[in-house]
C-alpha cells in the first residue's frame, strides 16, 4: 500500500507531486539514471524500465550514470547519497525489504527501492501507472498502450500488507520462465523468502549417516521404527521428537545449514506428509503432534537466532494432523502458516487462525488457488477464480494477524486467470478489495477494447456467476459470448486473446463429451481431451501436464497407450501434434461450438417462498405412503423439525467416522437453532461424539418449542444420525443451499394449490418423479445430463405430495416450497402454504 503520511514526514516537497514529462513527440526527455557503482541486478531493472519507456512511447530512453539529483533514478539508497528521501527506508528490518518509493519532481523521478528486488518492483510499478499490463503469462496478454507524449505525476512510498506474496505462484511442472516474469511484474515477488515445505525427508537425506545408526530417531508406529524408505499409505517419514538427542540433531543440522548459508531468512521444519507419527512414551509426554512440532520448530528457533546471523525465521504449516492449535507458546521467529484446507481435529479454519495466534505465534497462511485434482481447470471451481471469495479473505487474513502467504494453485489460466492477476493486487494493498469492480474494469477495457462488454458477460459467467448451469449451457454461452467479442473489434492483439478462450471453451466442450460417455466412447473422449489440451499448452491456458500426465483425471476406466506416454516425443508420440491453430481453425471451433451447444431456458419462473416453517397439518398427505429416511451423511447438514409444546429435547443417535481412513478430523459437531430464540445463538451445542465407527446417544434440550434447526458437521468421515421417529425431519433444498445426502434416496415434497409446473434443477441423472396417484411423470435417467427439469401438473394432482424416488444427487426445487421429508408427517412447509392450502375446502 502507499503510505504517504510516512513519505511526506521525510521530503521538504509540497503534498502535489509534481508532473513529469518523460517523452514528447518521439524523443526522450531524460534518461534513466543509475548510480556509477550499480549492481548488476539494478542495472537490469534500469535496462528494463528504459526498453518499456520506449515501447510505450516510441523513444529512446538511454540509461547513463549519475548521482539520482536529475534524470529517471533507479537504484537502492546507497546508490544515491544525496537523495534525502532514502531516509524512509529501514534496512535493517528484513520484512521491509521491498519497501520502493517513486517520486515525481521537476528535474526527473526517483524510482529507489529499499533492496534490489524492490527496486524491479518499483520499476515494474512504475510502468503499470503508465499503462503498461502483463494479465497472464504469455506475451499474447501483454498490453503496452501507445503514448507519445508521456509524463507521471506520483508520490508514493509503497509498503506491501503481506511480508511475502506467493500467490499465485505456478506449479512444479509450469513453465518456470514464464511464471517468474509474471511474478516480477505483477509484485508477487518478495525479498524475504519464508521456507515451509515438507522438509524432514531432506533433513535425513543429509544426515544420512547419524540416522542410519540411530534408528531411535525415527517414529514409533505399531511397535517399530519406521525407517527412511519404509512409506506406506498413511504418510512419509516422522521423527521420534520425544528424543532429546533428536532434537539436538535437527538443532545442529539447522545451525550448519546456516552457517554455511547465511543470506537464508528462514528454514522450514515442516513435517513430511501424511500420518506415521510416533506413538512412543516420550511423544505422548509433549502432548498433541501440533505440540511435538512447534517443539522442535521453536527449540530450532531459539539456537540459530542465538549464532550472530541476525534474526532467522523457522517455517512451518498449521496443516494436517498439526493443524489444531498446540497447548504450548510459539516463539516469536517461528511463523505458522495456517491451511486453508485439510484442516483436521474438527477445527474451522477461524478457530485455527485464533488458536495459534493466542499461542504467539507469527501468522501466515497457506491457501489454495486451484488444485487440480478438484477443479479440473474448470470454471466455478476453484478459489483462485472465485472474485467474491478473494475480494472477502485476503483482508480478512490481514486483519487477522496474517503477514505471510503462499498458494497452490494449477496452470489454470483459463479459469481462473482474472483471479490470478487480481490476487497480487489484494495482496500488496488489501483496500484495493473495495475497488474490486475497478481492477475487473481495467482488465476488460485494456485487455478486449471494443470487445470489453460481451467479455464482461464471458467472465461474469467464469467469475462472478453463481446460477445453476448445466455444462453445455455454460459452454453455449462461452462460445455466443467469444462470437460477439470477435465481431465488436478487428484489433488482432484482441483476437489472439479471444483465440486463446475459444480454445480453452473448446476443452470445457470436449471435458463435458468426456464426462458423459461411458465404455469405449470415454476412452475416445479422453483421448481427444487429451490431443487438444497437449496441442494448446503454448498458451499457458490449461493445467496440461496434469491433464495428460500427472493426474488424467484419476479416472481408471482410461488410459493413455504405451507408444503414447508423456516422455514419447514427437513425431514418434501419435497422440502429440504442436501444429499451430492457424485463424480459420480456430473461427471453425467457435462456429461449430456455437452449433453444437444451445443455451438453455429455463422452462419456467421460480417461486419464492417464506422461511417460517410449520407442520404440514390439515394438508392431503393421500398417494405417498411411508418413506425411507436418509440416515448417513458428510460434511455440513441442516434438518429442520418442530417440537411440540410438551417437547423440550431431541434424542439421536449418533456413529461418527463411518470412513475409517478420515477419522483424524475431530468429534461430530451439533448446533441447535430455535427460530423463537431473538439473538440467533445455539441453544444447544453437543461435540460429544468421535469419530470412533461406534454408536453414541445424546440429547440436546432448548428452552422452545416450535422451529428449531438441526446443524451437524463432520469434517467429511461420514456420520450415521438416527433420528427419532416422532418429529419432523425436513431438508431444505435450493439454489444457495442444495440437499446433501449419500447414495440414492427417496423423499417427498409438496405441490401447492394452483400451481401448473414442478420445475427444478437436478445434479444427476438416476430417479424419477410420481405424482400423488403414485404415478412415474417424469424420469431424470432419461435426461442426457445435470440439467433443469418441468413437469407439468394436470389438474387434481396439485394440494398433495409427490414423491424423488430412488435418486442420486441433489433435487433443487424452484416452483414449490423447496422442502423435502421421507413421509408428509415429518414434512414443514412455509406458514403462508399451509395456511392457504389447509384453510381452503376438499376438492
Amino acid at each position: 500500500m502507499a503510505v504517504l503520511g510516512s513519505l511526506l514526514a521525510v521530503m521538504s516537497t509540497t503534498v502535489v507531486a509534481a508532473e513529469t514529462r518523460l517523452a514528447a513527440g518521439g524523443k526522450a526527455l531524460l534518461p534513466v539514471i543509475v548510480s556509477p557503482g550499480a549492481s548488476e541486478r539494478t542495472r537490469t531493472a534500469a535496462g528494463e524500465l528504459a526498453e518499456f519507456l520506449g515501447r510505450i512511447s516510441g523513444a529512446r530512453f538511454e540509461v547513463e550514470t549519475g548521482d539520482g539529483t536529475t534524470g529517471i533514478a533507479v537504484g537502492v539508497p546507497t546508490d544515491f547519497p544525496r537523495l534525502t528521501e532514502t531516509d524512509a527506508f529501514r534496512p535493517g528490518d528484513p520484512f521491509r525489504r521491498d519497501d520502493y518509493l517513486l517520486h515525481s519532481h521537476p528535474a526527473g523521478v526517483h524510482v529507489l527501492g529499499a533492496g534490489e528486488l524492490a527496486v524491479h518492483l518499483a520499476v515494474w510499478d512504475l510502468l503499470h501507472r503508465l499503462g503498461y499490463r502483463l494479465y497472464f503469462l504469455t506475451d499474447t496478454w501483454e498490453v503496452v498502450p501507445e503514448r507519445p507524449e508521456l509524463a507521471i505525476s506520483v508520490e508514493a512510498l509503497e509498503r506491501p500488507d503481506f511480508v511475502t506474496r506467493e500467490a499465485p505462484r505456478g506449479a512444479p511442472w509450469s513453465d518456470r520462465a514464464l511464471w517468474q516474469r509474471w511474478r516480477l511484474r505483477n509484485r508477487v515477488e518478495s525479498s524475504f523468502v519464508l521456507n515451509t515445505g515438507h522438509a524432514y525427508d531432506a533433513i535425513i537425506r543429509a544426515n544420512a549417516d547419524i540416522f542410519a545408526s540411530h534408528p531411535e530417531y525415527y517414529a514409533l508406529v505399531d511397535g517399530q521404527r519406521r525407517l527412511a524408505g519404509q512409506v506406506d499409505g498413511r504418510g512419509n517419514i516422522k521423527f521420534c521428537i520425544g528424543n532429546p538427542a533428536l532434537r539436538r540433531t535437527v538443532v545442529d543440522h539447522a545451525v550448519r545449514l546456516l552457517r554455511a548459508q547465511p543470506e537464508l531468512d528462514s528454514i522450514s521444519l515442516d513435517p513430511s506428509d501424511g500420518a506415521n507419527w510416533c506413538e512412543c512414551p516420550d511423544c505422548a509426554r509433549l502432548g498433541s503432534v501440533s505440540d511435538r512440532v512447534l517443539t522442535l520448530a521453536n527449540q530450532v528457533a531459539e539456537a540459530i537466532n542465538a549464532i550472530g546471523l541476525g534474526p532467522k525465521v523457522v517455517g512451518i504449516y498449521a496443516y494436517n494432523q498439526h493443524s489444531p492449535p498446540p497447548s504450548i507458546a510459539a516463539h516469536p521467529r517461528v511463523v505458522v502458516s495456517v491451511a486453508t484446507s485439510f484442516i483436521r481435529g474438527g477445527y474451522t479454519l477461524e478457530d485455527l487462525i485464533e488458536g495459534w495466534s493466542a499461542r504467539g505465534a507469527t501468522l501466515g497462511i497457506r491457501e489454495y488457488h486451484d488444485v487440480f485434482a478438484w477443479s479440473h481447470d474448470l470454471p466455478r471451481k476453484a478459489r483462485g477464480g472465485d472474485l467474491a471469495y478473494l475480494q472477502r479473505t485476503i483482508p480478512d487474513f490481514q486483519r487477522q494477524g496474517a503477514r505471510f502467504v503462499n498458494s497452490e494453485n494449477a496452470d489454470s489460466w483459463g479459469a481462473n486467470g482474472l483471479g490470478y492477476w487480481i490476487t497480487p493486487r489484494l495482496l500488496w494493498d488489501v483496500d484495493a478489495a473495495t475497488k474490486i469492480e475497478a481492477l475487473v474494469e481495467d482488465f476488460l477495457q485494456r485487455a478486449f477494447g471494443r470487445a470489453a462488454e460481451p467479455m464482461r458477460a464471458f467472465y461474469t459467467l467464469l467469475n462472478l456467476d453463481t446460477s445453476l448451469r448445466a455444462d453445455q449451457d455454460l459452454v453455449a454461452r462461452l462460445y455466443r459470448h467469444l462470437q460477439a467479442a470477435r465481431q465488436a473489434t478487428q484489433d488482432a492483439a484482441v483476437h489472439r486473446r479471444l483465440d486463446d478462450l475459444v480454445l480453452y471453451t473448446r476443452y470445457l466442450e470436449l471435458y463435458a463429451a468426456y464426462r458423459l460417455a461411458t465404455g469405449e466412447a470415454r476412452q475416445q473422449a479422453f483421448e481427444q481431451v487429451w490431443r487438444h489440451a497437449y496441442r494448446m499448452r503454448d498458451r499457458s491456458m490449461l493445467s496440461t501436464v496434469a491433464i495428460c500426465h500427472r493426474d488424467r483425471f484419476r479416472d481408471p476406466s482410461v488410459k493413455v497407450p504405451a507408444d503414447a506416454g508423456w516422455d514419447i516425443p514427437e513425431p514418434e508420440n501419435p497422440w502429440k501434434s504442436s501444429r499451430p491453430f492457424a485463424a480459420d481453425e480456430v473461427a471453425g471451433i467457435l462456429a461449430r461450438g456455437i452449433e453444437a451447444n444451445r443455451p438453455t431456458e429455463i422452462p419456467f419462473t421460480p417461486v419464492a417462498y417464506g422461511s417460517e416453517l410449520l407442520p404440514a397439518e390439515g394438508l392431503e398427505p393421500a398417494g405417498t405412503g411411508p418413506g425411507q429416511r436418509p440416515d448417513t451423511f458428510r460434511h455440513l447438514q441442516r434438518v429442520h423439525t418442530w417440537l411440540p409444546e410438551n417437547r423440550r429435547e431431541i434424542r439421536l443417535r449418533v456413529t461418527g467416522g463411518l470412513i475409517p481412513h478420515y477419522r483424524d478430523r475431530g468429534n461430530v459437531r451439533f448446533a441447535l437453532y430455535a427460530a423463537a430464540e431473538a439473538t440467533l445463538e445455539p441453544v444447544a451445542r453437543d461435540h460429544s461424539v468421535p469419530p470412533d465407527g461406534a454408536e453414541h446417544s445424546i440429547v440436546l434440550r432448548s428452552p422452545y418449542s416450535g422451529a428449531h434447526t438441526l446443524e451437524w458437521t463432520d469434517g467429511g468421515d461420514r456420520t450415521r444420525v438416527v433420528w427419532t421417529e416422532d418429529l419432523p425431519f425436513t431438508l431444505r433444498s435450493t439454489a444457495e443451499d442444495p440437499m446433501r445426502i449419500d447414495g440414492r434416496w427417496d423423499l417427498t415434497f409438496y405441490v401447492p394449490r394452483g400451481t401448473a409446473c414442478v420445475g427444478g434443477y437436478t445434479t444427476a441423472t438416476a430417479g424419477r418423479l410420481v405424482n400423488a396417484q403414485g404415478t412415474e411423470v417424469f424420469s431424470f435417467a432419461a435426461m442426457p445430463h445435470a440439467d433443469y427439469f418441468a413437469v407439468p401438473v394436470l389438474p387434481g394432482t396439485d394440494g398433495a405430495f409427490w414423491r424423488f424416488e430412488d435418486c442420486l444427487g441433489a433435487r433443487i426445487l424452484l416452483t414449490v416450497p423447496p422442502y423435502l421429508a421421507p413421509s408428509p408427517e415429518h414434512l414443514l412447509l412455509p406458514r403462508e402454504v399451509v395456511e392457504a392450502d389447509a384453510q381452503r375446502p376438499e376438492k
